[in-house]
């Protein structure tokens, strides 16, 4: 599950190897990249709107430019499932029930997410193809989430059972339970194109949880960057891995990339908070982070410097970024001028200094 961000109204819960047969590594030290604002990129922001109502959040993209995220409608308290593209917010419906959200989409444009299913009982994982949404189902309880699918159809979440909560791959529709460190909990955020999954758990006893890699049939403890909380959020081609972590302090919270068994603790822009939530296969992460004022601003880190990409013209001072695609284009939420929460896409280019 995403990590929440705190002033958002509107937000989607929140994510290695090169073969899935190669065993990670023992984490090692983490190295930590210094504070840097760059200069080599324009960037651009595009308020995508919503479905008639206040707010509005995009989760994912694709390399279409395709997005996807969740928004209001017109009525109080609801809100659906959405799909942008060529300048179109197309509502996706629900499986029955009253809300959904979007949050993930492949190249092919299927998009998974959750739903309220008919009389709102429960919310269920679901996938969306050619304007149909189909109800993947859950392993019990009241609760499954679709956070990632990729080409191949493979989709992760997150799904109560009697009792606990699972990190869960629907493959060829039908579910799995992919288990945990020890404890009772654990969550699937991302997946790359050979199936490998990403995601965090408890361990024994449920005293903290760690970020896990999980492929073969294994779930692997990659670790944390020294406290006693890690997710992974998401993870590219080459097996690279993005995520947050509590560090040793167990007060301050950072973004990382995790590759080759390393963790790099990639910093924050001044307020002792930042999360990692995509990573493509450029090696960009994207995310957010909080200023010393307090104020959360969407962060790409490129290569090992930290691009502010800042906020909605005129809008209050709050954005955060989601999702990346191998085009640089940015798919998060920003505050407007009235404090709503919007969904926006960002653009950026290299800028040309001859």
């Amino acid at each position: 599950m995403r990590i929440p961000w705190k002033w958002l109204s509107l937000v989607v819960p929140v994510t290695l190897l090169v073969a899935c047969s190669d065993q990670p590594s023992a984490p090692k030290a983490a190295q930590v990249l210094p504070e840097a604002r760059a200069s080599v990129r324009s960037v651009t922001i595009e308020d995508l709107g919503t479905l008639g109502g206040v707010n509005s959040s995009a989760a994912a993209i694709n390399d279409e430019g395709w997005v996807v995220g969740t928004s209001d409608l017109t009525q109080a308290g609801v809100s659906h499932a959405f799909l942008w593209k060529d300048g179109r917010m197309m509502d996706l419906g629900t499986l029955g029930g009253t809300s959904s959200k979007g949050l993930g989409i492949n190249a092919a444009g299927e998009v998974v997410g959750s739903s309220a299913i008919a009389g709102d009982t429960a919310w269920h994982a679901f996938r969306w193809s050619h304007g149909v949404m189909r109800d993947l189902g859950l392993l019990g309880g009241s609760y499954a989430e679709g956070y990632d699918i990729n080409d191949a159809g493979d989709v992760t979440g997150y799904s109560q059972g009697p009792g606990y909560g699972r990190a869960v791959l629907w493959r060829h529709d039908r579910i799995m339970d992919l288990g945990t460190l020890g404890g009772d909990f654990s969550y699937a955020n991302g997946i790359s194109s050979s199936g490998v999954v990403v995601g965090g758990a408890w361990l024994t006893l449920d005293t903290a949880q760690h970020a896990f890699l999980w492929g073969e049939g294994v779930m692997h403890d990659i670790g944390s960057l020294g406290g006693s909380y890690a997710g992974a959020s998401h993870i590219n081609r080459a097996g690279s891995v993005a995520g947050g972590s509590l560090l040793a302090d167990e007060a301050t919270t950072h973004a990382f990339l995790w590759e080759r068994g390393r963790f790099t603790d990639l910093g924050d822009l001044g307020g002792g908070y930042s999360y990692a939530q995509w990573i493509n296969d450029l090696g960009q992460i994207v995310g957010g982070s909080y200023l010393s004022d307090g104020a959360g601003h969407a962060v790409l880190w490129d290569h090992g410097t930290a691009i502010d990409l800042g906020i909605l013209r005129g809008g209050t001072d709050n954005s955060w970024a989601y999702a990346i695609n191998n085009r640089g284009q940015v798919a998060g939420v920003a505050a407007t001028a009235t404090g709503a929460n919007h969904a926006v896409l960002w653009t950026t280019r290299e800028q040309d200094h001859r």
